[in-house]
This record gives C-alpha cells, sequence and structure tokens, in this order.
C-alpha cells in the first residue's frame, strides 16, 4: 500500500469512494467546510489505484504541529473498497493498509498526533506495535431496521418514563427549518457544561453544510418556548446524532428524551438503517443514551506525540497519552 496526498486529479475519485465505502464524514463534501485546515490522503494499491482514504485537520499552536480529527467530526476513517471474500485475506489487507497508514503517519512532521478511527475498524494492532496508544471510545448504535414497538420495549423504563411525562405534560416536537433555534440551546449546553467550542464552525455545519438531504433537526416545544434540540447528519445508511441543545432554565424531564425520539422514527422513516448516538466518555450522557436501547460499540483513539513533548502530555493528558 502506498499513501499519498489527494491532489485535484482524484479527487472525484476519493469522494466516490468514500461514499460508497465510508460514511458521511470521510466525503468531500463534508470536509470542505474546513477549507486548507484539511488534507486528504489516498490509499492506492500496488498498481496505483486509489483504493481508499482518510483525511486530517492540521492546526499550529505555538511551535506545535497538530494533527487531528477536523472539528465537530468524529472519525478520519480510513475507508477502503475491499473485492475479497475471504475472511483472512480481509484481514490481511486491512492490517496491511493500516501499517502504511502507521509509516506514513510516522514521516509526517508532527508534534502531536491524535484521531479517531472509523466505527468498523476493530483491529488497531498495526499502531501498537509502532508504539501509538490506543484509546477505546464506545457509542451506541441503534438497529433501525427493527419496528418501532421493538425499539421501544428495549429502551429503559427511565427513557419510556420519560417520554410518557413529556407527552402528558403537552410537550410538542417539531422538525423545524430554522436552525438558529438549534444554534442557541446547543450554546446554552456548551456554556453550562464548560465546553470551549467554535462557534465559526458550529455555522459552518449548521448553515453551510446542512441540507434537506444531509440533515435534520427536531426541537421539544412547550408552548412557544424551544427546551430541546437534536440535530442529526446522514449518509445512505446512518444517522448519527452531531449536535444536542437543552434549556436548563426551562428545563423538563422528558423533553430531550422526546427529542431524541423524534429524531430516532425520522431517521427510521427515511429508510436508514442505524441512529448512531456519537457516545460519550461522560457517565452521565453515556447513561442516558444507553437508556435509548442501542447496542454497544466500541471504536479507537489513536494517539501518539513526539519527546519530550509525550511525557509532559502523560501528566496532563494521561488519559491520551
Amino acid at each position: 500500500m502506498i499513501i499519498q496526498e489527494i491532489h485535484n486529479s482524484n479527487r472525484a475519485i476519493y469522494e466516490e469512494l468514500a461514499k460508497t465505502y465510508g460514511n458521511i464524514f470521510n466525503t468531500t463534501q463534508w470536509l470542505k467546510m474546513f477549507g486548507d485546515k484539511v488534507r486528504l490522503y489516498g490509499i492506492y494499491d500496488k498498481g496505483n489505484n486509489l483504493t481508499g482514504g482518510f483525511s486530517l485537520y492540521k492546526e499550529e499552536r505555538s511551535f506545535l504541529k497538530i494533527y487531528r480529527d477536523a472539528p465537530l467530526t468524529p472519525t478520519i476513517g480510513p475507508f477502503l473498497r475491499i473485492r475479497a471474500k475471504n475472511p483472512v485475506a480481509i484481514m490481511d489487507l486491512w492490517k496491511d493498509t493500516l501499517a502504511s497508514i502507521a509509516d506514513f503517519i510516522e514521516q509526517m512532521p508532527y508534534s502531536v498526533f491524535s484521531v479517531s478511527l472509523n466505527k468498523h475498524i476493530i483491529d488497531a494492532q498495526p499502531f501498537i506495535w509502532r508504539n501509538f496508544k490506543i484509546i477505546p471510545r464506545y457509542t451506541y448504535i441503534l438497529d433501525l431496521q427493527k419496528s418501532l414497538e421493538t425499539i421501544e420495549k428495549g429502551m429503559s423504563s427511565g427513557r419510556r418514563g420519560d417520554l410518557k411525562k413529556a407527552t402528558k405534560d403537552g410537550l410538542a416536537v417539531m422538525r423545524i427549518d430554522d436552525l438558529n433555534v438549534v444554534k442557541s440551546l446547543v450554546l446554552k449546553t456548551y456554556a453550562r457544561q464548560n465546553i470551549v467550542a467554535s462557534e465559526y464552525y458550529l455555522d459552518k455545519v449548521l448553515f453551510d453544510f446542512g441540507k434537506n438531504d444531509n440533515s435534520f433537526a427536531f426541537v421539544t416545544f412547550r408552548g412557544a418556548n424551544p427546551i430541546a434540540a437534536s440535530y442529526c447528519v446522514y449518509d445512505k445508511e446512518t444517522a448519527f446524532y452531531l449536535l444536542g441543545g437543552y434549556d436548563h432554565d426551562s428545563k423538563h424531564h422528558g423533553a430531550g428524551a422526546l427529542v431524541v425520539w423524534e429524531a430516532i422514527n425520522y431517521a427510521r422513516s427515511l429508510g436508514l438503517k442505524c441512529f448512531d448516538f456519537e457516545g460519550s466518555m461522560v457517565p452521565q450522557i453515556e447513561k442516558y443514551f444507553r437508556g435509548f436501547g442501542g447496542q454497544l460499540t466500541p471504536y479507537y483513539r489513536v494517539n501518539k506525540a513526539k519527546l519530550p513533548l509525550e511525557i509532559i502530555l502523560k501528566f496532563f493528558k494521561r488519559d491520551l497519552f
């Protein structure tokens, strides 16, 4: 395998492969929001045919060169076209690909490298063998091919109780096009949780990327007052719960569950196969998502820093380094 940066002549092939074998976060449609800070990299076979790819977001802080996931982008890839049918041959191809990516990264002028791999990649050994640190992360993925009755029965009694209370108290959920409402609720949640996020990229996602054929938003109202919001992006198979917002001052215990439930219903009506909650390592949020009954699904974060920076980071970011 050969790893090379993608140039304009191969962008159309890269995009087609990303749509077919990757997810929406791997596509140029998504990544173009980040301008020249995102670099696309192609995976080429021995015949110099482009067969897959991944992306990296580069930023510089003081003297540090940092390569990571783009903002609001859960994973970098990689994605890969595989024609082999034999399970061992498929495993061999993935190991060779990931080993080539790891070797390529080692030659890059990075100070810090920290990215998440696509969720179907369960073998991170090629990175481990090259002394990258692998950190498991978790999300919940709901099977939308089940009936709504089955999905609801699979939820916790707490989540079902939230839905009943919201309905009893007359809360209403609407799919909305005015994404300023979503933005306002998301920013309130960020402020309450002391999350520092780029409002610039939040606007990019909501107002530049968001279209009727790739995203949807729902808001729970009490009267005319918006309480909770969910914003999802989707590709051919999966809806990704990307942004959630909540007005703590106007709180209602069932408002958040109701808006997520409506997002799940709508994703299912689009014929999608999965609803990905995009996970959280915060215990309270993880427990909340768990209550919707999805399948616990691991994915892997790959980290490495140059010495002596890595030694310093072990004191301040022990969970990553």
